[in-house]
């Protein structure tokens, strides 16, 4: 479950009950300690229980057909907060926060994605799609029931045209980003035989009409014509995303994407309970996220990952304290005017993290080959060993190191561990962290390159210190 939802602790439904009476007459006592509950398996009860956390916690008011999906509320928090995270850490400073605009994939008669997502952040606003009537009515109904109208545009889809058609309608419209959870199943067969499967299992009641789970090529196949979809529209949408319920569908998909070579994209595991969904984030923009947004740690979806954006190299000791702007300075005065620019970002009050250093490139500067180009201007003594180079924004780069236009490459270098400049400790890391750029090789060159500097950067007594690459 994702760190910030508040579901990480179970409700307690007493309490809940009495914020919303309608859920009292279900609540009921576990056999095994006593404990308040309800029962997973009785379908009014879930609904009122989604009702009831919605209320209580978000002050959304739903109403959903009988006949209609009623979605568990902590499933789909875990959805939107993680949507939180990857455009957070994939902004752009030209962008303001006023122009996030998202586009919901089959909203369903509930809404709550939109829902849900319009009341966390407030500058988030979004256009629902759906194919089916009933849902539609219900969605709009839900989204007039909260005030929510201005902010959330209800929209029919063709179930034979494009699933992403708002980015069709207007040629010069753009979205943030996209959200999708799709059809599970691709035939009412599957669906029976899925149903029966899970009959001994303590999970919840899934109800729901076939229109909202069952499609052609199921997930897998719906995702999948997305993908190719997005092959024309490119960065009109800044990332695509879509919740998955089957491993095998993610497998599929991942393969889609890097026989497509799209490189940049992130997978999360949302776990709830004994349900355990997944969601997939794609990108043809050069922002790249961190390791901890786009590669979760589940051993399962290792050979799924996208290439790594944090190096971590562990240091015997603390290096000196400008050892990062002298190797970093070094860099851009060795390469001409406008190539790599470096400047100072920020430092923590306490010391554990040194000052953070931007670095953007134009093109590669620092491998073998390069540099063996421009060994001739290594000679000369400003940038010789030892001596400090003044950093700053670099000539052609602007003000601002790592919005430049031109960068193939944007990087953060930082350490982090022991006090920065103190000698003696084991807990020091150099880390340079992936901003922006489309070529990974050209980043772990880039990050081998700044580890073996600092590694060969002198310390007290003319000894060096090793430095070691981190899993």
């Amino acid at each position: 479950m994702h760190e910030r939802n508040q579901y990480k602790t179970p409700p307690d439904f007493e309490s809940l009950a009495y914020a919303y009476p309608p859920l009292q007459p279900h609540v009921i006592h576990a056999p095994e300690d006593g404990s308040p509950t309800i029962d997973f398996h009785d379908e009014t009860a879930q609904r009122r229980l989604t009702q009831a956390l919605l209320f209580r916690d978000f002050d959304i008011q739903l109403e959903i057909p009988d006949d209609r999906l009623c979605p568990p509320v902590p499933n789909r928090l875990n959805y939107v907060l993680w949507l939180q995270d990857v455009l957070s850490h994939s902004s752009s400073q030209d962008r303001p926060p006023t122009s996030i605009r998202g586009i919901d994939v089959g909203t369903g008669a509930s809404a709550i994605y939109p829902l849900l997502a319009c009341r966390l952040s407030p500058d988030w606003r979004f256009v629902a799609t759906d194919v089916d009537t009933v849902s539609l009515a219900s969605a709009q109904a839900n989204i007039d029931r909260n005030g929510l109208s201005e902010r959330i545009s209800v929209l029919r889809a063709d179930p034979t045209g494009p699933i992403l058609f708002p980015l069709n309608q207007d040629p010069a419209a753009s979205f943030d980003f996209s959200m999708c959870n799709p059809p599970f199943y691709a035939s009412a067969e599957e669906v029976v035989r899925s149903a029966a499967a899970k009959a001994l299992s303590p999970n919840a009641v899934c109800t729901g009409a076939e229109v909202e789970m069952v499609t052609a090529g199921g997930e897998e196949g719906f995702v999948g014509r997305m993908v190719r979809e997005s092959l024309a529209l490119g960065e009109r949408c800044r990332w695509y995303t879509s919740m998955l319920g089957k491993l095998s569908s993610l497998t599929a998909l991942v393969s889609l994407l890097r026989a497509h070579s799209i490189t940049n994209y992130a997978l999360t595991e949302l776990v709830q309970g004994h349900t355990r969904r997944w969601a997939l984030a794609w990108s043809f923009t050069d922002a790249r996220l961190p390791d901890d947004v786009a590669r979760p740690s589940a051993p399962a979806l290792h050979r799924l990952l996208p290439p790594r954006t944090t190096f971590r190299q562990r240091l015997d000791r603390a290096p000196p304290a400008r050892a990062v702007q002298q190797v970093l300075g070094a860099l851009s005065g060795e390469s001409e005017a406008g190539e790599v620019a470096v400047a100072p970002l920020s430092e923590t009050v306490d010391g554990s993290r040194g000052e953070t250093y931007a670095v953007a490139a134009r093109r590669d500067t620092w491998s073998r080959a390069a540099r063996r180009k421009k060994a001739q201007l290594l000679r000369s003594p400003d940038t010789g060993p030892g001596a400090v180079v003044e950093v700053g924004t670099g000539a052609g780069f602007g003000t601002g190191v790592g919005e430049e236009a031109g960068a193939a490459l944007v990087a953060h270098v930082w350490i982090e561990g022991e006090r920065v400049g103190m000698s003696g400790g084991s807990g020091v890391q150099l880390v340079v962290q992936w901003k922006r750029g489309h070529d990974a090789q050209a980043f772990e060159s880039f990050a081998s390159h700044v580890g073996r500097k600092i590694r060969e950067a002198p310390v007290s007594g003319g000894a060096s210190h090793t430095v070691r690459q981190l899993n």
